[in-house]
Parts: structure tokens; C-alpha cells; sequence
């Protein structure tokens, strides 16, 4: 199953990369016109001489401003699982941080998002709780960046006019997403010790993989207590904004540094739609299985995002490879020193899995 999975996401990974770099022409095969070479590499949607122009000529300044807000968004991430994780044992900073960094530097690196995983196991043997409870607590944590990527969709839905092919799907991811919140929401407050109804809908799941997604679920209720306390509603949901805020402020610095500001009208007049909006794009881009790193879609739904905007397909590109690449470097060399320090190898992140202790 994970080989499939990994197989899928490589497949994704390289489909939209071909998309990026070549503009596939099938009616013109079946027509007659042009050979089937032709058809699917004979046009090229980017000049790879104007895009190294293009990422040569970026605003240093600008460029440095986006590299830095990196280590404060995990910095800021970091705090706020503090908070998720309190009901369960007290977990310092530098120890969230720590985790977190290989958890980022595991995705980057490695296929199936294997760092959410690492992050439950490290979790669980700073606080001498069992792995799946740990990993419980990150999937709260990705199910409060879901609501409000919810959220951002619905705003930014009402605010921007897409075209309705895009439009009815996104609409349908949200409420996805609303469905799902609400389920993991219920999951934490329900005091039944079967789960109360998510439980025995998990449970009517046949045959053995219903009775793993029922024993992880309700090993995930001890680390959603979190959510029980209103305090903690607030705080994480305040963290939580600053984090869309912080993300926001990278792509917006990086759209200075590529000029986008002054070179396409419709961005100079609504620069800040235009950020959020391609934040929201590109979340769901990632949400897409993929090679790891989130390489091809993040890139493919970033391009296609600027290019609601006018943005030449050059430019969105040297914009997708930067952008992503600050990120990716911080990582993986970032990431590396704090894997030492928690005392792992890359052969223990490949083979990690929920039930380690």
C-alpha cells in the first residue's frame, strides 16, 4: 500500500512537471496534424533562457526578507503545538522546535509525509506517552490549518470571482474540509469511551483495516484533550492566524523581489488578495500526493495561480522554483543538526510508523 501511495505521488509529481514545461497539443495528433512527439513535446510553455534571467534578476533584499520569515513561521508552529500537546505533559520550546525541524526536513526528503508520523514519535518519547496519541495531537494540529483553509477558501471565494469549473471543486473541498472538522471536533469532545457516533462509524469500517482506524481514533482522544479548554481555542486560533499572516508576508516579499508588484496591474491593485489567494491555491495544491517536498504540484498550482493574475508563465515559474527552494533549503539544513540531536538516522525516519514507541 505505501509503495502504491509513493507511486502515485511520483507519478503526480511528474505529470504536473511535464505541465510546467511543455503544452501538450493531443487534437492536433488525432487530427492528423503533427506526429505524436509533437503532440505532447513539441511545444514548450517556458524559455529556459528568460526564466534564468528572471531568477537572476530578483530583488536580493527582498529575497533574504522571504528566507527569513521561515524560521519564524516554525518558530510561531512550534508554540502553538505547545499549547495543543499541554493536557499531556509540559514540552519546551526548544524541544517543539526541535521536532517540528525534522518533521519538515522528513517531508522534504522523504515519500508519504512520513515527518507528521516522526513528529507523533518524538512527541511520545519526550512526554512517555504512547506514539499514536502523540501523532494524535498532529493531526489536531493539521485539522485547526484545515479549518482555516476553509475558511480562506469561503473569503476568498466570495471575494474573487473564479471561473465556476474551479469554483464548484473548491466549494466542495471546503465543505470537505468543514465535514472533517467537524468529525475530529466531536472525536475530542465525545466523553463515550467508544468514540460515541465517529467511533461506531469507524467501527462499521470491515475487516482488520476497521479495527486499526478505530484503535488509533480513539488513542487520538487523549491528544485532542486541547481542545477541550476555551483558553486553548483562542490561543490556537490566534497562533493559527499569525501563521496565515506569516505565510502571506513570504509570498507577498517574494512577489517584490520578482517586481510582480509593479510589472502586472492587476496584482499592484490588490496585492493582498492576490498573496492569500495564491496561498490558498497552493494549499491545495499540496494536499495532492506527491514526490516529497510537495515538488511538481506545489509548482503547477502556483503557476496557475499567478496566471489568474496575468503573470507570463516565466515569471510564475522562477517565482514557484524560489519560493519553494527557501523553503526546502531551510529544511534540510535546518533540519539535519536537530535530527542528531534527537538521536536519529535517516534509515529510522524511512521506517518510522504510528504504533513505535
Amino acid at each position: 500500500m505505501r509503495d502504491k501511495r509513493f507511486l502515485l505521488g511520483l507519478f503526480a509529481s511528474i505529470f504536473f512537471i511535464y505541465l510546467i514545461i511543455w503544452s501538450p497539443q493531443p487534437l492536433g495528433f488525432f487530427r492528423g496534424d503533427i506526429s505524436l512527439i509533437d503532440a505532447f513535446f513539441g511545444k514548450m510553455r517556458l524559455d529556459f533562457g528568460r526564466l534564468s534571467q528572471i531568477i537572476l534578476g530578483v530583488n536580493p533584499v527582498y529575497l533574504i526578507l522571504a528566507f527569513l520569515i521561515t524560521p519564524i513561521h516554525v518558530a510561531v508552529r512550534s508554540h502553538r503545538w505547545i499549547i495543543i500537546v499541554k493536557p499531556l505533559g509540559r514540552l519546551s520550546f526548544l524541544n517543539s522546535f526541535s521536532i517540528q525541524m525534522v518533521s519538515y526536513m522528513a517531508n522534504s526528503v522523504l515519500p508519504l509525509r512520513i515527518g507528521e508520523i516522526a513528529k507523533g514519535v518524538l512527541l511520545g518519547r519526550r512526554l512517555k506517552i504512547p506514539a499514536s496519541t502523540g501523532f494524535g495531537t498532529v493531526v489536531l494540529e493539521r485539522a485547526f490549518d484545515s479549518l482555516f483553509l476553509a475558511l480562506m477558501i469561503i473569503i476568498i471565494g466570495l471575494i474573487y470571482q473564479f471561473p465556476q469549473e474551479i469554483k464548484s471543486p473548491a466549494q466542495i473541498l471546503s465543505l470537505v474540509i468543514f465535514l472533517g472538522m467537524v468529525a475530529l471536533i466531536y472525536l475530542a469532545l465525545a466523553t463515550e469511551s467508544d468514540g460515541g457516533i465517529v467511533g461506531k462509524l469507524i467501527r462499521m469500517i470491515p475487516g482488520k483495516p476497521g479495527d486499526q482506524v478505530y484503535k488509533i481514533a480513539i488513542s487520538f482522544t487523549t491528544g485532542f484533550a486541547g481542545i477541550k479548554s476555551p483558553a486553548g481555542y483562542m490561543a490556537i486560533s490566534i497562533e493559527s492566524i499569525l501563521l496565515w499572516i506569516l505565510y502571506a508576508a513570504q509570498v507577498l516579499a517574494m512577489m517584490m523581489a520578482f517586481r510582480f508588484h509593479i510589472d502586472y496591474p492587476q496584482i499592484a491593485a490588490s496585492p493582498v488578495l492576490v498573496t492569500f489567494l495564491l496561498l490558498v491555491v497552493t494549499a491545495v495544491g499540496l494536499s495532492v500526493p506527491s514526490a516529497p517536498g510537495g515538488i511538481g504540484t506545489f509548482h503547477a498550482t502556483c503557476v496557475f495561480g499567478l496566471s489568474l493574475f496575468g503573470v507570463n508563465a516565466d515569471a510564475a515559474a522562477g517565482f514557484a522554483l524560489l519560493i519553494h527552494a527557501i523553503s526546502i533549503i531551510y529544511y534540510i539544513f535546518g533540519g539535519i543538526p536537530f535530527m542528531w540531536r534527537e538521536g536519529l538516522h535517516w534509515s529510522q525516519l524511512r521506517k518510522m510508523k504510528v504504533d513505535d514507541e
